[in-house]
């Protein structure tokens, strides 16, 4: 880690991948948590994978034209020009929390998720072009770590003052009010302004470097959907990678959704952010498992990490849905955040090494275009996924079955996926793009 903090501007951009994670969740913990005080069971579901939703909008629409701009714009300058759109969006979300506008409110979290998506192939396909490939799987790592601490810290800070001002309303008609609820909130978009601004300080301190950028038609990215979606399905080395990232993230999501209610229901806890605790776990978990890829992957990308991870994450999922019993020891929050932390653990040994792999297969000037479609086709999991869990809660299915549901397509799905990378070379520091598959 310290080998990658000495180069030149790497700490400011470290910091400016950090803000980033921390001013994007810190609107949608307002807005999830806003719902969760106000709303019980299938309604509450519903709302919260509608903001997830909206969060994945701009990542399966505008896949192409992130491609292209990615592939074709200097990354600092898309950098910049995001932490600038950050700024405003910040503005216009702390007026209308002053307000009392939740549904406006909610609508910014379809803006903010645009600019986060242009935000997202920048960042990422920097990391090859600032360290270099034999410092991919290093550069991952970290980056994942930095991510994961900005998650924590956010989910700290923005539950915490938010049950603070909870607390501030004074009659239980503004209590069960999302407008009421939402009015006391302000002062955590101030919050966000004041990030946004010291995101625009830093970013302009990330250095430029010398890029190759893409000029002609046919690069990815640049031309029809086919090019920038279908080129990762002609390749199983990219598509297998970029399944199981759609795989952890479509799980994440479905979680985000259904296990508030789950806790609310079947172990009473009512505490806003006693829940972003026991879901923030998981970022500790994944924290921790960041760090031991990076620690022992240095300049090689150890894909036998993959199965063990689909097995952790199997496990802990398949352990929730048994922690719905009378027994009160099992239903305390200590308990669930364990099952979170380890299932966070599993998760960093399945998307670090596939995302550092992704990068090094994709030739650079394409990179951004590769990433973007990846992006896409995990957006498509985390919304068929959302998608899934709201057509259980109009059922009328218990959160339960929808955690039992989820368990069940980790167990299948990544069993294939894990069947796969197996197949693939342990990748050493090879000079090659084209690495082989046994």
């Amino acid at each position: 880690m310290k080998a990658l903090l000495s180069y030149s501007g790497a700490k400011a951009f470290y910091i400016v991948i950090f803000l980033n994670a921390v001013i994007d969740l810190g609107h949608k913990i307002t807005l999830q948590n806003t719902v969760f005080k106000v709303h019980d069971g299938g309604y509450q579901i519903i709302l919260i994978a509608i903001i997830n939703a909206l969060i994945l909008l701009p990542y399966i629409t505008l896949v192409v034209p992130i491609g292209r701009i990615a592939n074709s714009t200097p990354k600092p300058t898309m950098m910049k020009l995001a932490a600038w759109a950050s700024l405003s969006l910040t503005f216009m979300i702390t007026l209308f929390y002053y307000l009392g506008w939740f549904w406006p409110a909610m609508a910014m979290t379809l803006l903010m998720a645009v600019q986060s998506a242009f935000y997202s192939p920048a960042k990422l396909s920097y990391l090859k072009i600032f360290f270099g490939k034999n410092r991919l799987a290093e550069s991952n790592g970290l980056a994942q770590a930095i991510v994961i601490a900005g998650i924590l810290l956010g989910t700290v800070i923005f539950s915490v003052g938010f049950e603070y001002l909870y607390q501030l309303l004074q009659s239980a008609s503004a209590v069960g009010n999302k407008n009421a609820v939402t009015s006391t909130m302000w002062p955590l978009g101030l919050g966000l302004i004041a990030l946004a601004v010291f995101q625009i300080y830093l970013v302009y301190r990330i250095p430029e470097k010398p890029e190759v950028l893409s000029q002609t038609k046919n690069d990815l990215g640049l031309q029809t959907p086919r090019l920038s979606i279908f080129y990762l399905l002609k390749d199983n080395r990219l598509f297998i990678p970029v399944l199981g990232l759609s795989l952890f993230w479509a799980v994440g999501q479905g979680m985000l959704a259904a296990f508030p209610a789950f806790a609310k229901a079947h172990a009473g806890i009512t505490n806003a952010a006693v829940i972003q605790a026991i879901l923030a776990s998981s970022a500790v978990g994944l924290a921790i498992g960041a760090f031991l890829v990076t620690r022992f992957s240095r300049d090689t990308i150890n894909l036998k990490l993959v199965p063990l991870g689909v097995i952790g994450l199997s496990a802990g999922l398949w352990t929730l849905t048994f922690l719905s019993t009378p027994i009160a020891f099992l239903n305390m929050p200590i308990v669930f955040a364990g099952v979170y932390c380890v299932m966070g653990i599993s998760s960093s040994l399945l998307v670090v090494p596939l995302n550092a792999y992704i990068q090094w297969q994709a030739a650079e000037h394409t990179l951004g275009g590769v990433i973007a479609a990846s992006n896409f086709f995990q957006n498509i999991a985390m919304l068929l996924m959302l998608g899934l869990t709201i057509a259980f809660a109009l059922a009328n299915f218990d959160s339960e079955r929808l955690l039992q549901m989820m368990a069940v397509l980790t167990t299948l799905v990544g069993s294939v996926i894990a069947f796969a990378v197996v197949k693939f070379n342990r990748i050493h520091g090879a000079d090659s793009a084209e690495l082989p598959i046994t």
